[in-house]
């Protein structure tokens, strides 16, 4: 288990000074990373081992939104391996250990040379341990998508500014492309995602965007196949809660 202790900054708000949404999963790989070099696994270490962690799927409820300056942990571990895929749990809580959001994730560890996900081997197990996993409901491992209603926004260029370490556009900046779409003053309760295949400088990404009532689903394509789609479930300008949720037991 790993955890930090940081102020929300004013860089990382959104125009109510409370954390974004992007800034919050931020917090959230951050931590992941921040755990990594922690156990000795950074991610210069793989680099050079050419290996690298890839992420498959968030599920992330947020209970409310911090605001600017307010100090808050963020605490990450993982909760399974099995096969080719690693699972790892997220709290972010508050100076009086109140939960103000959670989060299970999905990722794979991936031979940058073979250019595919391989076994996770015993010794990155024992690195990092296993520990019990959050008391929260599990989304479906898959997003579907609908086949109506859907409207097709502008395609835009993946520019060198979307990239992370890897040369991939990062997880955040996928989540981060998709709220441009999402109508102002709006927040989001919950966030899926689920990555298909890897955006790289220079695709041509072609926005797709859903809408049914309290629910979003905004996918990017590259030629017509789906690399990340995200589903928002959604508070309106009043904060009324439009979906009920209740919230996960907190460690």
């Amino acid at each position: 288990m790993f955890e930090f202790t940081s102020r929300v900054r004013y860089s990382e708000c959104a125009p109510d000074y409370r954390l974004s949404l992007a800034g919050l999963v931020n917090y959230l790989q951050d931590c992941a990373v921040y755990h990594a070099e922690d156990v000795g696994r950074s991610g210069q270490q793989l680099k050079k081992e050419h290996l690298a962690w890839m992420i498959n799927g968030w599920q992330i409820k947020a209970l409310r939104y911090p605001e600017h300056g307010e100090s808050i942990t963020t605490r990450t571990w993982a909760h399974g391996f099995r096969g080719l895929e690693a699972m790892r749990n997220f709290t972010i809580k508050d100076e009086e250990g109140n939960l103000i959001a959670c989060a299970d994730s999905r990722w794979c560890y991936f031979d940058t040379e073979a250019g595919r996900p391989i076994r996770i081997p015993q010794s990155e197990i024992d690195a990092y341990g296993i520990e019990e996993g959050l008391e929260m409901e599990k989304a479906p491992r898959h997003i579907r998508l609908p086949k109506e209603n859907i409207v097709e926004k502008m395609p835009f260029k993946v520019r060198t500014i979307h990239l992370d370490s890897n040369g991939h556009v990062n997880n955040e900046q996928y989540i981060n492309m998709a709220l441009a779409y999402l109508p102002a003053g709006i927040k989001a309760r919950e966030l899926r995602v689920e990555y298909l295949r890897q955006a790289r400088l220079g695709d041509m990404l072609s926005p797709k965007f859903y809408h049914n009532g309290e629910e979003y689903i905004i996918w990017l394509e590259i030629e017509g196949q789906a690399c990340a789609i995200m589903q928002f479930f959604i508070y309106d300008e009043d904060a009324k809660l439009l979906r009920k949720l209740e919230a996960p037991a907190a460690l």
